[in-house]
């Protein structure tokens, strides 16, 4: 960890040697350790340290962008002088937007850096706990166990010096059992607060099956979509739909219907950096404090996020969701939520006649045709067949293919449990999702297709 008083300090020094007309420095890093398990020992256990620097600099009307990997002095210097040149080089823009000004802030969350802490016996005693368990079950274990800190900072010219630290710890667990096998993951803020044993009896519950895998028809299911599930299709909408490049653009289905209904009265979705209930971040890479934004509210369109450059464009503040400068997707949501129902999980499968559970997908592609949310993807371990409102049998792979306006213009039901969804080893961002039980979903192959 490097701490905000190094990082700030060493962003300080360099912004005064900046000699551009607008300067804003943004700095990430992050510590992580992860230990992978499988046939009843750790097979792998590394810790890995990073940063990134982005320096963004305006000459004029021209912008250049330049990323080094290191907090070196000299290395920062030449970084600085690369961005510089880059500038001379490029296009010149017609209209510029300010730079965020004047705020100031350290915000090291509750659960800070000390949070990620693990003790290694009480660790290695639980994990010989779960190799036990599995195999007293006649089951099989691998997984990972992953803790770490992540930092940012931003510095720009126009006054804004803020830093933001907080730790993240996951686990995943995967169960093999016959031709079956399950699945379950948690990401929480303190190492503590990850229940292994939880995660196991939930692996467990999607294998442990007398019956092998029942082919089933391709056709439209009734469906019970279980949080990591709606956390991949509701984060695609994030990337094809939420963000104002889009809504420009017109390829999202936000674009033009502001205000009509497109989805059912029961589907609310948001982004919000500051609630404690996902993992905060307080400000974008613009320095720029998050803002709560509704996309779909009770079923109809709302809004979506901006960075300054695209507020500037529609005529409001930015929302606090820019990206580092060398992305060229625009504005995006990273703290994704849909409000809860009333209802609870086992209700909701209680309530489906016949249907299929799908626990999560194995891949989605959101970009068939982003304008209707048409999706296609994969069901992975732990799908079942629902007949009267009981888990029947484990089901082979299906293929989908559904425009989620439609699909969630059809909620049966909405779960009052959420779950946390995120992978901190791969990406940032999080997904705080409910279960949701849909009447039409569409099903266009089989894996033996």
């Amino acid at each position: 960890m490097i701490g905000h008083a190094k990082l700030l300090d060493e962003l300080s020094r360099l912004m005064k040697r900046s000699r551009a007309d607008a300067t804003t420095l943004y700095a990430e890093a992050g510590t992580q350790r992860v230990s992978r398990f499988a046939y009843e020992a750790i097979h792998q256990d590394l810790a890995q340290e990073s940063i990134s620097v982005y320096i963004k600099v305006t000459v004029g009307k021209r912008v250049g962008v330049a990323i080094t990997d290191t907090l070196e002095r000299d290395a920062l210097a030449r970084c600085l002088k690369a961005a510089m040149e880059i500038a001379k080089h490029a296009p010149p823009l017609k209209d510029l937007a300010p730079l965020p000004q004047s705020y100031r802030q350290i915000v090291i969350h509750d659960e800070g850096p000390e949070a990620a802490r693990v003790s290694s016996q009480p660790f290695l005693a639980t994990l010989k706990r779960l190799f036990h368990l599995c195999q007293g079950a006649g089951a099989q274990l691998a997984g990972s166990f992953m803790t770490g800190e992540d930092e940012q900072a931003v510095v720009n010219s126009a006054g804004v010096a803020c830093y933001a630290c907080s730790a993240v710890c996951g686990a995943k667990l995967v169960t093999m059992y016959r031709t079956l096998s399950g699945f379950a993951s948690e990401v929480r803020r303190r190492a503590d607060q990850v229940n292994l044993e939880d995660l196991l009896e939930r692996a467990l519950a999607q294998c442990l099956h007398r019956h092998d895998p029942v082919t089933l028809p391709t056709g439209t299911y009734e469906v019970i979509l279980e949080p990591e599930a709606v956390a991949e299709l509701i984060t695609w909408l994030g990337y094809i739909a939420f963000g104002a490049k889009s809504v420009q653009e017109r390829t999202s289905f936000l674009s033009g219907r502001m205000g009509e209904r497109v989805m059912g009265r029961s589907v609310t979705i948001s982004d919000d950096g500051r609630d404690p209930e996902g993992l905060p971040i307080p400000f974008d890479a613009e320095g720029v404090p998050k803002r709560k934004v509704v996309f779909v509210d009770r079923g109809k369109a709302a809004g979506f996020v901006s960075d300054t450059t695209y507020g500037r464009l529609y005529g409001h503040p930015s929302t606090g969701h820019a990206l580092p400068p060398d992305e060229a997707e625009g504005p995006l949501p990273l703290n994704l939520f849909m409000e809860p129902g009333p209802a609870r999980r086992a209700d909701l499968i209680r309530a489906c006649p016949r249907g299929l559970l799908i626990p999560r997908f194995h891949y989605v592609n959101g970009l068939l045709n982003p304008r209707e949310a048409l999706m296609t993807g994969l069901t992975r371990e732990g799908a079942f067949l629902i007949e009267d409102g009981k888990l029947k049998a484990p089901i082979t792979t299906m293929r989908f293919t559904q425009g989620l306006l439609e699909a969630f213009s059809h909620v049966a039901g909405v779960s009052k449990e959420r779950r946390l969804i995120a992978d901190p080893a791969q990406e940032s961002g999080c997904a705080v999702m409910p279960t949701l039980h849909l009447a039409k979903f569409r099903f266009t192959g089989r894996s033996e297709d």
